[in-house]
């Protein structure tokens, strides 16, 4: 009993270090070309269940260790008026749940909506390949808050991001370790406007293989999605 127990143990880790390492995998493929939000999503679940997402991560989790984790150390020390920052009364259980489905309801929505035009049902490959396809597109929002969050927490030495910004604001004398912060403050902004034009494109790609409307109506809705997304995102700042 207890060697399965250390068996199952052993399985667990070495499947979150593999999921972990996966990760920076799955983002570099996403950034290197967007249509690959839709073009993985089809390739995959046109595999059996078993035999899907082995060389990259899928959507969901690749949302748990992007959008998850940020919004959680988002949430004391995000700002005042943050979607994130009016969770009260909840335990981290909850608040974790609660950020994943906020994180990806415009994912269901753009799905449900392209379903809708569609005539499909809910219960069908045809909707998860959307769902899959625009959490996907997740990533060029999230990502540059990654680095940002993860560049302070390692060269503040804290968790609190918060009080490492206040401190930057501050002090008179920077240290190596500020510039070196301020050096991925500019990563930060670089992935975020090329992360913004990757995003325009993974949504108009989904958009172009599941909307058969004149190119330019197939434009309007993009924009109007990305919009959305954009200021959707804006409210975990």
């Amino acid at each position: 009993m207890f060697e399965k127990l250390i068996d199952s143990f052993e399985k667990l880790c070495l499947q979150i270090i593999i999921e972990i390492l996966l990760v920076p995998v799955t983002i570099f493929k996403l950034f290197q070309d967007p249509r690959r939000c839709y073009d993985l999503s089809v390739h995959e679940m046109e595999k059996e269940e078993t035999e899907r997402f082995q060389d990259h991560l899928s959507p969901i989790k690749l949302s748990v260790y992007t959008s998850v984790i940020i919004s959680v150390l988002l949430m004391d020390y995000g700002g005042e008026h943050n979607i994130i920052s009016k969770i009260k009364g909840l335990s981290m259980v909850e608040k974790a749940l609660f950020i994943f489905l906020m994180n990806n309801i415009t994912a269901v929505l753009f799905s449900v909506a392209l379903l809708w035009y569609k005539k499909e049902k809910v219960n069908t490959v045809a909707f998860r390949t959307l769902l899959f396809s625009f959490i996907y597109t997740t990533v060029y929002t999230s990502t540059p808050f990654f680095i940002l969050i993860s560049s302070a927490m390692f060269l503040g030495q804290t968790i609190n991001v918060e009080s490492y910004l206040n401190h930057l604001g501050k002090v008179t004398n920077y240290e190596t370790r500020d510039y070196i912060f301020f050096m991925a403050f500019l990563v930060f902004m670089i992935v975020g406007i090329i992360g913004i034009f990757k995003l325009f494109k993974a949504l108009h790609y989904i958009l172009k293989n599941n909307f058969s409307y004149h190119p330019y109506i197939v434009w309007f809705f993009t924009l109007l999605f990305f919009v959305i997304q954009v200021y959707y995102a804006r409210g975990f700042i």
